[in-house]
């Protein structure tokens, strides 16, 4: 197991979460600005899910670490799944049922203003939300969801909200684990070869595998 990539995932992760959360609960104004924060915690939370997937081993010295993400494992696979179909791209069909969803969209496409593009992104976003189904019950919420309707509005930041606290108190306890199987090096005792290594990288294109 990675453990320094491990450690690095989990205080991204972290420092993601607690960031675009704190933006967000400082109540901008801007509709845009709110969706771009709502975006960045819903692919912030599928970071925490993919990064749960590669450290499950930790678990096994450190159990509770488990216990914090298990009954909300289905919360972060809902957030994945937003990210893989309408944040980190938008799907096609996701494209089509919006459409369909949304009938105002014949018009707003029409637009290039910001309140226009707004209005799309939380069109796009709660079509997405909505079509989290198993048969005809939604996984997660009892209805649709319809975010210019404030307790729909309210249950969705409410249901982001929880997961993302979840997400930081997660992320927290897998660096500190991992970085206890790390091993890193004193810097302080170790500095002048890390750097003359520094100065020695050799930068190479990354490719998906790695």
């Amino acid at each position: 197991m990675d453990y320094i990539h491990i450690a690095i995932s989990a205080r991204l992760a972290h420092g993601d979460l607690v960031a675009a959360d704190g933006a967000l609960a400082a109540g901008p104004r801007d509709h845009g600005v709110r969706l771009i924060l709502m975006k960045q915690l819903l692919v912030s939370c599928a970071n925490v899910i993919d990064l749960e997937q590669t450290c499950r081993a930790l678990y096994k010295g450190h159990p509770a670490i488990s216990e914090i993400i298990t009954p909300h494992r289905r919360n972060f696979e809902f957030a994945k799944y937003i990210r893989n179909i309408a944040v980190g791209h938008v799907n096609p069909a996701l494209s089509q049922r919006t459409l369909e969803w949304r009938p105002e969209l014949n018009i707003v496409l029409t637009k290039s203003d910001t309140s226009a593009e707004a209005f799309l992104g939380y069109a796009v976003l709660e079509t997405a939300i909505n079509t989290f189904v198993d048969g005809e019950r939604h996984r997660i919420f009892d209805s649709d969801t319809d975010l210019a309707y404030p307790p729909d509005q309210t249950r969705f930041l409410n249901f982001l909200g929880s997961t993302v606290h979840v997400g930081v108190t997660y992320c927290s306890a897998v660096a500190e684990a991992a970085l206890e199987q790390a091993n890193l090096p004193d810097l302080n005792e170790n500095w002048l070869e890390l750097f003359a290594k520094a100065g020695a990288t050799d930068f190479a294109f990354i490719t998906r595998k790695g």
